[in-house]
């Protein structure tokens, strides 16, 4: 098997495997959607690759590599688009004007691909890696639209890395580090390298890896993808009236009561957040939530779809960021003993206080046993949280 061929199959499989997950995790959020087609775009770009590196003749060669422009000419355009959704500059894509920026150029560089030797050379050259297409005189034109794609997605992520939320800081670091490597070694091997008839295997969609790997440490280290979701709302009139920017508890040994009130807001049009000290699998089929976000907390620390209790911070961060993304929601803990026990009294106020002073339009819901507490913390409840009998 040839190795380099090899490569751009396995990278062109992680990126589609990368996008279908992505989707999956919410498909109906544009941030997903448009992630999981930049990712496929990718996996168009690596696995063409792959196909006209061990093509036996130069006709077939060729129709893999025509067939992988629509890979990469249009990679760059869901790349800009996914790094404006980050980035909450959502006010460009009101605009019709906003896609024909997007997209034309795309549709553009894919149609001088095809049908002219102005960007690629319609013809594919043997080389020791396998077969190949050598850059035409205006591959210099492309080159300069990616470069400024990519620095203007990069300024994009740079803003978010300034003015984002602690989660968003986090998040886009391993993907900044990802796109900045692709552009410099993408742009080296593919174009610079045999524009000058430095002639060596093409590493683009290899190194573009680098993308999806960042990518991918942030959906499971980070929950990159975490985006608020409606349930389905009920004909059914709303029970529990909550005040927004209110902090409300439940007590008693089980959370019953508290998923009550949680249920109730969820499935009249307001966005839900639930960090659970039980599996999600359990609480979705025990009280039918269906697409509202649940986060595992244990004490074992971050695994996939897990949040440490020691991680109050990361809890607090991911509590924000969702806020900030929905205006008004209603977040439910059924873990605050736990909290306490594993992070001490004194630190646990102090995050209480911080994620009041920030929950201003929203609703925040903690299930506890006062059995548990001292004194001195039943006192606190008494007189900063409100209590809800039900």
């Amino acid at each position: 098997m040839n190795i380099w061929a090899l490569c751009s199959l396995i990278t062109g499989l992680i990126n589609l495997t990368l996008g279908l997950y992505v989707y999956c995790k919410n498909p109906r959020h544009p941030l997903n959607r448009i992630f999981a087609l930049f990712a496929l775009s990718l996996a168009i770009w690596g696995i063409s690759e792959f196909g006209h590196r061990i093509a036996n003749t130069p006709e077939t060669a060729l129709l893999w590599i025509k067939a992988g422009g629509f890979g990469w000419c249009f990679m760059v355009g869901f790349y800009i688009h996914f790094a404006l959704l980050f980035a909450r500059k959502t006010n460009y894509l009101k605009k019709v004007s906003a896609y024909i920026i997007l997209y034309a150029p795309c549709l553009l560089f894919l149609h001088l691909f095809l049908s002219t030797d102005l960007i690629y050379i319609n013809e594919a050259t043997k080389m020791y890696w396998g077969y190949t297409s050598l850059p035409g005189k205006f591959i210099w034109v492309y080159t300069a639209y990616y470069t400024i794609s990519y620095f203007w997605g990069i300024y994009l992520f740079i803003q978010v890395l300034k003015y984002g939320t602690t989660i968003e800081k986090k998040q886009v670091i391993p993907m900044l580090w990802g796109y900045t490597a692709t552009l410099i070694i993408g742009t080296l091997s593919n174009v610079i390298f045999p524009w000058h008839g430095i002639l060596i295997p093409e590493l683009g969609t290899i190194i573009a890896l680098t993308t999806a790997t960042g990518a991918f440490y942030s959906i499971l280290k980070y929950k990159l993808f975490i985006i608020p979701v409606k349930e389905d709302e009920t004909s059914i009139p709303l029970i529990f009236n909550l005040e927004k920017g209110t902090v409300y508890f439940t007590k008693g040994e089980n959370s019953n009561r508290a998923y009550k009130v949680f249920i109730d807001q969820v499935s009249h049009g307001i966005p839900g957040l639930c960090f659970s000290k039980f599996p999600a699998k359990k609480i979705r089929e025990e009280y039918k939530i269906l697409y509202t976000p649940i986060i595992h907390v244990t004490f074992k620390g971050r695994e996939k779809d897990t949040i440490g209790y020691k991680d109050i911070e990361f809890i607090s961060s991911t509590i924000l960021d969702f806020i900030e993304k929905t205006k008004t929601a209603v977040i439910l803990v059924d873990c605050l003993n736990e909290i306490i026990m594993i992070n001490g009294w004194e630190k646990t106020l102090c995050w209480l206080e911080r994620l009041k002073e920030k929950c201003t339009n929203s609703v925040l819901l903690f299930s506890i046993n006062t059995e548990l507490l001292d004194k001195k913390q039943r006192l606190y409840l008494k007189e900063n949280l409100r209590f809800f009998a039900g």
